[in-house]
Order: structure tokens, then C-alpha cells, then sequence
């Protein structure tokens, strides 16, 4: 195996894998159900029952110059073969006629010596019981006759009446059949599923990040459970997930202060405050990534605001448990002044979108955002914009413009690596400057690159959809999700 194939296997996550199969899994399940469907129709259509019926013959000389034993045995051997042509001859073809009223007699017949003896035993295999008894008995009825001709020193001594088969010679096991039938439908499923899971070329490792994006890798966030108990997983009771909820693991919040150390380090580089975080698609858990990134950049007093500049599906008052009390689209148009709410629990300053709206392109780049991001440069530390995922909405890039760093979130084994290359491709066009990528919701296998002895991200958020993230201590690597 040569090394380019080799880092090809390290771009597979196998826990993307078993997620994938866990996601689909009414789709293996009902593979195997349509596999036992038609197993079920082939052995109705296509399987024929037989019935054999069977006698014993003793078989003996009549003369004393062949009665010895070693010639019973081996006149047994030789009648058998003879048997069995004489059955398919117009002899019998005769008799059948005669007692039958067909040309042929209804059953194949198959003659056998037992081993080391001189029985013979005939069968008679038909596809009803009752002709494969009638014809057996037939044989034994006239085999006096066929004798006279062909055996004339045999004797044929019957030992056991042929009884009426009652149930077929060549049963199928249908349990067996429709077991294995399950398990190849279900397993064709589960191959199909991998070989997507395999050629979507999506990003499930750091070192896929690395080969396929054309971005930095700036924080992989690893997964981080936000309802951790089955109470209260079954009522929701966490809607999202921030480092100043008492949920968030150790590990969690600080990681978040470390993506928020290395953002702060690139901004006062420059003197620069507004940030955008942005995503390829929805559900890749941005608007957690930009909730926590405010909250860890308003440590030691600095004033924050963070800006919900989501018009089409708002989703940070929801993180945040509070409406706004002003709209921010009223504050853009001018109807309101601008006036920042501010949170005393997390000591954040907050713009809040509720609404949706049609003309959000409209309102982003209008004079009305832009004069309001200054009045925000001049009163703020730093700005953080949660934005709409770009492949969906064209705003985006007005927000781009308008910041002066800018993140993107991707999501592990979501977004295929040649949309996310053409959102990078956007981003370095516009004036904000690419920080480079975070990676999120991130789940390794123990001992991997992408694993560090814990796990943590958000699992499902709102919004646009599931959430979660963590970071890579090795990166300086923050945590994030989308709601």
C-alpha cells in the first residue's frame, strides 16, 4: 500500500460510520425485510415438495450352487442396477398402462443395498404421496413378473410394507432460509450505506481537514452531551449549550476560553473587533460556536456584544432564554435607537433578532448596519456576528465585508469538502480575514488524533438544527454548536 493510500484511511472516522449505519438503521431493517419478502415468493413459486415411499427386499438364490452368502451379496448390488433401468423400460411402462391408465409410471425410482448386507431397498420419489405409495406398491405387486424374465434365481422376499409419505423428501428449513435471507438483505444495506459513507467526501478527521479544505485549522471541537441524565434528555430541559451553565464540563469551558485566547491574539493584531462566524450549511452548529466565543472574549472586564445577524431563522435569544426587548431590524431601518441589552448573568451585551425577515440582504447592507456597526466599534471591545449559513443565503458576504476577521464553522462528516473549498473561496474574497476553520462535533475512536480521553460538543441544538463541539488542545481549539 503506497502513502497516499495510507492517509486516505486516516480520513475515515469509524464512529462517522457506526452514526451513519445508526441513522439509517430502519433502512437496513427494512432491507432485510424485503429481502425475506421475496425469498418468501421464490420458495412458494419455485420450490416443488417430493414424497418418497420406501420398502425393504431380502434378496436370495433360489439354487443351492448360489446360496451361499457372499453370492447373496453380490447379486444385491447387481439388481439394484437393474432396477433402476428396468423402472424407465416399456416393461413397466406396460404395466403402468395397464394399471394406471398412464404411459409412464407417476414417481422415479432409486434402488439401494445397505451396506454389507443383502437388503434391498427401493424407493419411489412423486410429487404427490399418493402416487409415490400407489407406485411403489405397483412394483412390488408385479417385480414376481419381472423376475420370471430377468431374475430367474433370485428370490425377493418383502420385509416392510410401503406406508403413505406424510411429509415431503426434500423439506426447506423456511426459518433457515428466511434468516439467511434477513441477514443478506439487511448486510447488502449496510455495505451500500458505508460505500456513501466512504465516497461522500465529507471531512470526519483533522487530518482530513488538513488534506481536502483549503483552510487553516483553527479549533476541532469535540462532542459535548448538554442534557446528561435520561430525566432530563426525555423533557429537553437544555435548549443549548454555554460555558456559564452548570452542564458544561471542565474540559468544555476551558477549552472555549482557549478558542477565545487565540481569537483575542489574532484581533489585537491590528486593533481589529468585529467577528464573524458563518458556516457552509445549516446544522453545523455556528451559532453555539459564536454564543461561547462572545462569552470567553468578555473575560477581564472587556465589554462584548454579540449580534444575532440571523434574520431568516433567528436562533440566539433562544440559546439565551430572553427576548429582546427592542428588535435589532428596527434599530438597522432607524424606527428604534441603538441600545444593547445587556445580560447581568453573563455580563454580555446582546442585539437580538426575533422575527424573520424578507429583506435581510436589504438590511445587512444597508447604511442603517453600517452605521450601527460603528456605533459598536466606538462602545465595544470586540463584536461577535452569528450570520446565516452562506450556501443558503447571499448576506453573508455583506457581513464579510463588513467584519474584520471572520470563522467558519464545519461540521464533522456533514458538508462534502468541495462546498466548503467554495465557501473558503468566497470568504478569502471578502474584506474580513479568514481565521481558518473550525472543526465541530467532533467524536473519535479512543487512542485517534481526534481524541484526548474525553468527550464533549452539544448534540442537538435549535435552529437550524443539531449542535455540538469541543476543542483540540494541541490548536488552542474552542468549543461551539448551532442552534
Amino acid at each position: 500500500m503506497d502513502e497516499q493510500q495510507m492517509f486516505r484511511w486516516t480520513e475515515l472516522n469509524p464512529v462517522c460510520l457506526l452514526r451513519r449505519l445508526g441513522k439509517d438503521f430502519l433502512l437496513v431493517i427494512a432491507a432485510g425485510l424485503i429481502a425475506v419478502m421475496l425469498s418468501l415468493t421464490a420458495l412458494q413459486s419455485l420450490h416443488r415438495p417430493e414424497y418418497t415411499a420406501s420398502a425393504t427386499l431380502a434378496v436370495s438364490v433360489k439354487s443351492g450352487g448360489y446360496s451361499s452368502v457372499l453370492s447373496n451379496l453380490s447379486l444385491s448390488s447387481e439388481i439394484a442396477d437393474t432396477f433402476t433401468k428396468l423402472f424407465e423400460s416399456n416393461m413397466f411402462g406396460g404395466i403402468a398402462s395397464n394399471h394406471l391408465g398412464a404411459n409412464s409410471l407417476p414417481g422415479r425410482l432409486s434402488a439401494s443395498v445397505l451396506p454389507e448386507t443383502n437388503l434391498l431397498v427401493l424407493r419411489v420419489t412423486a410429487d404427490a404421496p399418493e402416487d409415490a405409495f400407489r407406485t411403489l406398491q405397483l412394483l412390488l405387486e408385479n417385480y414376481d413378473t419381472v423376475s420370471e424374465y430377468v431374475f430367474q434365481n433370485v428370490i425377493l422376499k418383502e420385509l416392510d410394507s410401503p406406508t403413505m409419505p406424510t411429509a415431503p423428501s426434500n423439506p426447506v428449513n423456511r426459518g433457515q432460509v428466511l434468516k439467511r435471507a434477513f441477514l443478506g438483505g439487511a448486510g447488502a444495506m449496510v455495505a451500500a450505506l458505508l460505500a456513501i459513507a466512504v465516497l461522500s467526501d465529507t471531512v470526519q478527521t483533522s487530518e482530513a481537514v488538513r488534506r481536502k479544505l483549503d483552510v487553516k485549522l483553527f479549533a476541532a471541537l469535540h462532542h459535548e452531551e448538554k442534557n446528561k441524565t435520561l430525566r432530563t434528555k426525555l423533557k429537553k430541559a437544555n435548549r443549548g449549550l454555554l460555558i456559564t451553565m452548570p452542564v458544561a464540563s471542565f474540559y468544555f469551558t476551558e477549552e472555549v476560553y482557549k478558542l477565545g485566547m487565540k481569537v483575542d491574539y489574532a484581533a489585537r493584531h491590528g486593533e481589529r473587533k468585529v467577528i464573524l462566524v458563518t458556516s457552509v450549511a445549516e446544522n453545523e452548529g455556528k451559532s453555539t460556536v459564536a454564543a461561547n466565543l462572545a462569552l470567553s472574549l468578555n473575560q477581564g472586564g472587556r465589554k462584548v456584544l454579540l449580534i444575532d445577524a440571523d434574520f431568516h431563522k433567528a436562533a440566539q435569544y433562544k440559546l439565551f432564554h430572553c427576548k429582546p426587548g427592542t428588535e435589532l431590524t428596527d434599530m438597522i431601518r432607524g424606527t428604534a435607537p441603538y441600545a444593547p441589552e445587556y445580560l447581568e448573568q453573563q455580563k454580555l451585551y446582546t442585539l437580538f433578532a426575533l422575527k424573520s425577515t424578507d429583506s435581510a440582504a436589504e438590511l445587512i447592507s444597508s447604511p442603517g448596519m453600517a452605521a450601527l456597526l460603528q456605533k459598536a466599534r466606538e462602545e465595544m471591545d470586540y463584536i461577535v456576528i452569528d450570520s446565516p449559513p452562506m450556501a443558503l443565503f447571499s448576506d453573508v458576504e455583506a457581513l464579510a465585508d463588513q467584519a474584520d476577521l471572520s470563522l467558519l464553522v464545519v461540521r464533522q462528516d456533514v458538508t462534502p469538502a468541495r462546498r466548503i473549498n467554495d465557501t473558503v473561496d468566497v470568504l478569502n474574497q471578502c474584506r474580513a480575514e479568514l481565521l481558518g476553520c473550525v472543526f465541530n462535533d467532533v467524536r473519535g475512536m479512543p487512542f485517534s488524533n481526534d481524541h484526548h480521553g474525553y468527550g464533549y460538543g452539544y448534540g442537538d441544538g435549535y435552529g437550524y438544527g443539531p449542535k455540538g463541539g469541543t476543542i483540540n488542545q494541541t490548536t488552542a481549539e474552542g468549543t461551539h454548536g448551532r442552534t
